[in-house]
């Protein structure tokens, strides 16, 4: 009998001393995934960062650029328009232009056949 219970205490005890390597493998592993996240999300909280201060900079220098534009605000904002708008009319020509292209194509190409 006591041969049984030195074995189940030894049996034991080497399933504790299994069960204690295994949990610092655990906490190793969850410790090194844990810096990796931290890792990124300083990495990600770094790129942010840095994104807004370009927007901040981009937002400042198209301040100082409306403040410096002769008509004020209201200026600067009709000097934008109007450059879009020739923008927007230039592609409407170019666009145009192409569709009466492709439109004399479809006639040359339906006067052949005809002939």
């Amino acid at each position: 009998m006591e041969d049984k219970f030195k074995d189940l205490k030894d049996s034991a005890k080497h399933a504790l001393d299994e069960a204690a390597e295994k949990l610092n493998q655990l906490k190793e592993a969850a410790s090194d995934k844990f810096e990796e996240l931290s890792e990124k999300a300083e990495a990600a909280a770094a790129e942010a960062k840095r994104e807004a201060a370009e927007k901040l900079a981009e937002a400042k220098a198209a301040r100082e650029k409306i403040e410096q534009h002769e008509g004020g605000a209201l200026g600067y904002l009709t000097d934008k328009a109007k450059e879009i708008a020739g923008d927007i009319k230039e592609g409407a020509e170019d666009i145009a232009e192409e569709s009466r292209d492709f439109w004399q194509k479809a006639k040359d190409y339906v006067d052949g056949k005809d002939k």
